[in-house]
């Protein structure tokens, strides 16, 4: 039985809730705009559309647009750096109603305990519907010659998950070399998910040909990580389902657009990966996306198409999100126009939680705790010297601005003595990584290029996917200073030049603040501003770049706590040295 079916109210013979009226409708069933439409809630739920009902409370949404609230695809709510009750909070006020999180940030750092932490932190949050695709590769890549990471999670760990209401799919399948040499554990991993109808969601950079047909074949149903627009047609005629990705360090909608069309819209979507809070709170979050791509010449119906009922359908649960429709839960968003997508109302589970620029209050979210995880053991500042020969290049890392992609470069670097260091002439830094879960002591050292950092150091204990402490910086006990102060505040990230220092704590796991969203955005936009003013760095979003340094399934040069690694699409990841006598 529906334990959601409203009889008596769905046929007008009892009074329902809430009475939305002469409203223009956009269905995204239908792909048409309906006019003068009343929408009829009771409870949670949208129980009739259509004239005739009575309601205890009726608003005239006369020269209104209706849409469905909107889904996020896939994003890492860690990334944000709030707690899900405070992320939900700042969604809602753009008319995000659901999001499918992969919490493999926390599930990295603290296993499954981490996961539950999550699962339990977006209950009754009364803003958002929290969907979960279970991480896959925790750690990214089994091999602790590669990366030091805090934890394994197994296949027996992750079917502890399976049955669970929340839990739609794995999590992205970073392990790309792991499918295509058929590793046992990870091929059981995604027939685990497969074998109970459950999505499993891709991550495949760069791959392209027999390598795309065999990941495709092995059951990996999607993927967000396309950064140009062959790479993404080539995965939406192989059979994936592609995720349209804007976030704060990965940009790639513009380049994206042009492959929309009516035709496939059901089989593209809106993704968001990972998000600053500054960024949400200035620009907005899944009604940014739309926005620009109404802005771009995309019909709004099809745009809307892309962020409610596609990932509604892909993930199995239009049954309940994803459409205004009987049956559905009455999460629904009051717009003026189809061209700026800002919210006037917004309703979640029947009940108006954003309304005429004042969120509402709603839900009582849970109290967790979670362990403390920073137990990082520092070297000396001597140890981190990089003896250098004479006329040989040096192998250093390149920025990508605007991409979680790196260069691989060869320069000629500036030595002192025998020791390489960094050299401001040419926007060389140091980089460093901390392993800072175990207490090892274990550290790599390489050199980067493309922040503009000029003085000082700065540092994170968000470094995807293993979360050790990475550092950059132009001196060798700036750096360590840096690292130190991160730890003593229980992770989080900081900057720093001579006696001046800017922080952003993250004691959740050194991935999240519990405080609301407005301080933990103040904060970061204060850090940002010193590592320009003082630091001279000219990156934008540069703690949002240097967190992806350390991830060594991304091409071409990634940095770890085990040393400094080639990556080439879908390859394993191969050990090299700082120089090279190319």
């Amino acid at each position: 039985m529906n334990t959601h079916f409203h009889r008596l109210e769905a046929m007008g013979q009892k009074d329902v809730d809430l009475l939305l009226t002469h409203a223009t409708l956009v269905n995204v069933l239908s792909g048409e705009l309906q006019e003068d439409t009343d929408i009829a809630i009771h409870g949670e739920d949208i129980v009739g559309i259509g004239p005739g009902y009575r309601a205890t409370h009726t608003l005239d949404c006369r020269g209104k647009f209706i849409i469905p609230g909107l889904i996020d695809a896939h994003i890492h709510l860690e990334s944000t750096k709030l707690s899900i009750p405070q992320a939900a909070r700042l969604m809602a006020r753009f008319g995000t109603s659901t999001v499918i999180t992969d919490p493999h940030e926390i599930g990295n750092v603290a296993g499954v305990e981490g996961i539950l932490y999550q699962m339990d932190s977006a209950k009754d949050n009364g803003y958002l519907h929290v969907y979960f695709t279970i991480p896959s590769c925790v750690p990214a890549l089994p091999d602790p010659d590669i990366d030091t990471a805090p934890n394994t999670l197994t296949p027996d760990k992750l079917r502890l998950f399976l049955g669970r209401d929340e839990v739609v799919g794995l999590g992205e399948m970073m392990n790309v070399p792991g499918v295509l040499l058929g590793l046992p554990d990870v091929l059981r991993k995604i027939e685990d998910f497969t074998t109970h109808r459950l999505v499993v969601d891709g991550h495949a950079p760069m791959l392209s040909g027999y390598a795309l047909n065999a990941c495709i074949g092995a059951g990996i149903g999607s993927d967000h990580e396309s950064t140009d627009l062959q790479e993404a047609r080539e995965k939406l005629r192989r059979g994936m389902v592609v995720m349209i990705r804007e976030g704060s360090s990965e940009k790639n909608l513009d380049t994206l657009l042009p492959l929309i069309d009516p035709r496939n819209a059901s089989r593209l979507m809106f993704a968001s990966d990972d998000l600053d809070p500054t960024d949400l709170l200035e620009r907005g979050h899944i009604n940014h996306l739309v926005r620009r791509a109404v802005a771009h010449g995309i019909d709004p119906i099809v745009a809307v198409q892309m962020a409610t009922i596609s990932p509604a359908t892909y993930f199995g649960i239009s049954h309940r999100v994803g459409a205004v429709c009987p049956g559905r839960f009455a999460d629904l968003v009051v717009l003026d126009d189809l061209v700026s997508f800002d919210p006037k109302m917004v309703v979640h589970r029947g009940k108006i939680v954003f309304r005429d620029g004042a969120l509402c209050e709603a839900g009582t979210p849970s109290d967790c705790h979670l362990h403390p995880t920073m137990h990082a053991v520092l070297p000396t500042p001597q140890a981190l010297t990089v003896h250098a020969v004479e006329g040989q290049k040096a192998r250093i890392m390149e920025v990508v601005a605007g991409q979680i992609l790196t260069r691989e470069r060869f320069v000629s670097p500036r030595i002192v003595g025998d020791v390489m260091v960094p050299d401001p002439a040419q926007d060389i830094a140091k980089v460093c990584v901390f392993e800072r879960h175990r207490g090892t002591g274990s550290f790599g050292v390489a050199f980067v290029r493309g922040f503009g950092i000029q003085r000082g150091a700065m540092g994170s204990s968000v470094g995807h996917d293993s979360h050790n402490l990475i550092v950059v910086g132009m001196d060798d006990e700036s750096i360590l200073k840096c690292a130190r102060q991160i730890c003593e505040m229980g992770g989080g990230q900081a900057a720093l030049y001579d006696s001046h220092v800017e922080t952003l704590p993250l004691p959740i796991a050194g991935l999240m603040s519990p405080e609301p969203a407005e301080q933990v955005a103040d904060a970061e936009t204060r850090l940002e501003a010193f590592c320009a003013q003082k630091l001279g760095v000219t990156l934008q979003r540069p703690m949002a770049a240097l967190s992806f340094m350390a991830l060594p399934v991304i091409p071409e040069l990634r940095i770890t706590d085990r040393g400094l690694f080639s990556i080439a699409p879908g390859g394993y990841p191969q050990s090299v040295q700082t120089f090279s006598c190319k």
